[in-house]
């Protein structure tokens, strides 16, 4: 399906998996983001026979199970603690392909002290492709996500660039690039050779301080992220990303996440569809080369 719009289960850590599924039915969404690691609604203890009850249940609903959320992390100068998160990645792969998501994302980490983005960039590059390597057999992509100090485009463009693989894509977060100061525009132009999917959030700044919002009522300008996207024959997923797990003030994710599907849906609706030849982005994304020529 084109744009499949799902949400992360990061903003309802209260609900049981069978509530997840029943609800994203009920609201319309077309699928879920499974949140990971040790507080997430999956994990790689999770044994056989509950991976392939839960993808059946998601099947039953009439729904897909979009991704997986790991929390690896590749900013150690330590080759022993990469090989740990590795570690961790490779098994929420298995986890991916168990439950048929088709995506795992992946933290790049935050820099340690002393430690640039230089310096850590062979390093990360060569966990991203033992992930990859990892990754393809199982039909999964590892999506690195624009977080940290990789969450301004050119900091993770640079990246995927640097580790050409078919199973390597970025997560885009484009409410948190925005928030870093980022026109969206940008991350188009950047990252839309290697877009695997987006998440989606809104947001404002109040008294020099980003608070974030219901979709719509923030600051991020989605119409102009949205139009960007299918302009450029973008069909990927849109995964609402609520953090109320981060933020408990926020709405309630049944209050929440209604509201944000029907105003993307409305988004989506209101893009201009015309028939249009595809973009340098596409362009380059097809014949496997990045922004500037590279192989991917």
């Amino acid at each position: 399906m084109p744009n499949p719009i799902t949400f992360s289960t990061l903003g309802c850590g209260e609900w049981p998996r069978e509530t997840v599924i029943e609800r994203a039915a009920a609201f319309g969404y077309d699928g879920v983001e499974w949140r990971g690691g040790p507080q997430g609604h999956v994990s790689p203890a999770l044994p056989a026979a509950e991976r392939q009850a839960l993808r059946r249940r998601v099947a039953e609903a009439g729904l897909i199970s979009l991704a997986v959320t790991a929390y690896s992390r590749f900013v150690s100068p330590e080759a022993a603690e990469r090989a740990a998160q590795l570690d961790h990645l490779r098994q929420h792969l298995d986890l991916a392909a168990d439950l048929g998501a088709a995506y795992v994302r992946t933290f790049l980490g935050q820099l340690p002290p002393g430690r640039s983005a230089d310096q850590a960039a062979p390093a990360i590059c060569e966990s991203l492709l033992a992930a990859a390597e990892y990754a393809a057999p199982l039909g999964i992509i590892v999506a690195p996500e624009s977080h940290d100090n990789w969450v301004r485009s050119a900091a993770l463009a640079a990246i995927l660039a640097q580790a050409p693989h078919p199973a390597l894509r970025a997560l885009w977060d484009f409410g948190n690039a925005f928030a870093a100061g980022e026109d969206p525009a940008e991350g188009l132009r950047l990252l839309g050779p290697w877009l695997g999917y987006v998440h989606v959030k809104d947001g404002r700044f109040e008294a020099g301080e980003w608070r974030l919002t219901q979709l719509g009522q923030g600051q991020v300008p989605l119409k102009n992220v949205i139009q960007g996207l299918l302009a450029m024959n973008y069909t990927g997923g849109l995964t609402v990303e609520w953090e109320r797990a981060w933020h408990p003030e926020l709405e309630p994710a049944e209050t929440a996440l209604p509201v944000a599907l029907g105003v993307l849906r409305q988004l989506l609706a209101e893009a201009d569809l015309t028939p249009r030849p595809p973009s340098r982005q596409t362009r380059l994304a097809s014949s496997g080369k990045g922004e500037q020529g590279k192989e991917q």
